[in-house]
């Protein structure tokens, strides 16, 4: 990914949501700063105190906006981009006021969010929410759609990648994974909570019941402590994805044959798509969520267990946006892993019992374009993706991650244990690669899996 604002020169020195990042300030542009589902910045009065909000671009005066070189950004009255009180909780008001130099006032752009330098806290549209009349205010930065901003004169895209160039993904071409702990019986899913510094993942049983359908936990794995613990029990969930609001976890849920998301406060369950055209789904499987919330799903059959086919034997992939499901392709046998671009341009899926893993160029409107190859190879499982667009694809039966190029062209691999199921980046600066590999279950959840980490040297996509 590149982000660019203008010009851009290296300048501040700020904590982000704990981590320290050198962070570039913007030289002076005037213009709309736009946001979540392409709204203007907007400002309604010229008083002191007047919250900031989103509104429908006018091109009127209110929403124009010049971003210093000295980190403000002013209003076309004159006034400057104000965190009220000079707070630095989550919440804190964002407003305009008689610009007075104080941290409160001073705003850096990093990775395609706008950073107030006093709080290391994210500009944020309450409640991930795009109508006319959302407020903004700050916020630990989480990389979601709210949270992304173009300014004037400039784009940007939301996370946390850096700008590039990147070098080789791979310390060698050839890596392996050390172990963190095992004794679990089948992991799935991992994905990194940036808010808690934490990897969350999927615990998943023998099937049980009438159907043997597989009971599942979501777990929480701190590595600043090394504990393990149980956030989410009875999930029912596979493959995850980090919402990009950074407070909720999309999962592909087969207990259900849906795709939820769990608030990850208050463990609530929501159900995201519960059937296509009132056909229930296999069983998803693996999941991610595009920049203006477009959720990307795999539904192959194999946490199905003994319940009806009401696919008539297909097998696919979908994607949902506000309530509704759309079919994307069901000529792929066995889809799997499914990875977004940090562009948000281009879906890869892997197709498991096909020996192909497959591209999809990603429209405006989160559609997609027609499928083609990207590269050959056997029994893919989940994957994800680094912020240079290199693509890591999991192999089960061989438990290697294989890191593929944007062309298609191999990179390398990482081994992990015997049966690896999939693999997300992490840690403080992302450039932690998680692995979940082990020995499946003979019954009675006799399996031994393990989370297993290996640095790298370019940071992860963390959706």
């Amino acid at each position: 990914m590149r982000v660019h604002f203008g010009r851009l020169a290296l300048a501040a020195v700020l904590t982000a949501a704990g981590v320290a990042v050198t962070a570039p300030a913007a030289v002076a542009g005037t213009g709309a700063i736009t946001g979540i589902g392409g709204k203007c910045v907007d400002v309604p009065s010229s008083a002191n105190g007047t919250r900031v909000q989103l509104w429908s671009c006018t091109g009127g005066s209110v929403q124009q906006w010049t971003a210093g070189a000295d980190g403000t950004v002013v209003a076309a009255s004159g006034k400057c981009l104000d965190v009220a009180g000079g707070s630095v909780a989550n919440g804190a008001a964002v407003q305009v006021y008689d610009c007075n130099g104080t941290g409160a006032q001073r705003w850096t752009p990093h990775a395609g969010a706008l950073v107030n330098t006093a709080s290391g806290k994210c500009l944020d549209a309450v409640g991930v929410s795009s109508a006319d009349g959302t407020r903004l205010q700050t916020w630990t930065c989480t990389g979601g759609a709210n949270q992304a901003w173009t300014l004037p004169g400039g784009t940007a895209a939301a996370g946390f990648c850096p700008q590039g160039p990147f070098g080789s993904p791979l310390p060698s071409s050839h890596q392996s994974a050390t172990k963190i702990q095992g004794g679990f019986n089948f992991l799935e899913g991992p994905t990194w909570d940036q808010a808690s510094q934490s990897l969350l993942l999927t615990n998943m049983h023998d099937g049980a019941g009438a159907q043997h359908v597989q009971p599942s936990d979501i777990l929480r794995y701190t590595p600043a402590t090394g504990a393990f613990t149980t956030v989410i029990p009875d999930a029912g969930s596979n493959g995850l994805a980090l919402a990009r609001d950074g407070k909720s976890v999309i999962a592909a849920t087969h207990d259900q044959r849906s795709v939820s998301r769990y608030d990850l406060a208050t463990g609530q369950r929501s159900t995201l798509a519960a059937n296509f055209g009132g056909r229930a789904f296999n069983s998803p499987n693996d999941v991610t969520e595009g920049p203006d919330g477009t959720v990307y799903f795999t539904d192959p059959d194999f946490q199905r267990a003994d319940r009806p086919d009401g696919m008539a034997g297909k097998t696919a992939v979908f994607r949902a946006h506000d309530g509704v499901v759309s079919l994307i392709d069901d000529t792929i046998r066995e889809p799997n892993g499914i990875e977004l671009s940090p562009d948000g341009r281009t879906l890869y899926v892997g197709g498991n019992a096909t020996g192909k893993i497959y591209r999809y160029p990603v429209n405006a409107d989160g559609s997609t374009g027609p499928r083609a190859d990207f590269a050959s190879l056997a029994g893919t499982d989940g994957g994800t993706i680094d912020c240079a667009g290199n693509v890591y694809q999991v192999t089960y039966g061989d438990g290697v991650v294989h890191v593929l190029s944007p062309s298609g062209a191999a990179l390398g691999t990482v081994s992990a244990g015997p049966n690896a199921t999939n693999a997300a980046f992490g840690g403080p600066d992302g450039r932690t690669l998680y692995i979940t590999s082990g020995r499946p279950s003979a019954g009675g959840d006799s399996g031994d899996f393990a989370l297993y980490s290996v640095r790298l040297n370019v940071p992860g996509w963390p959706y």
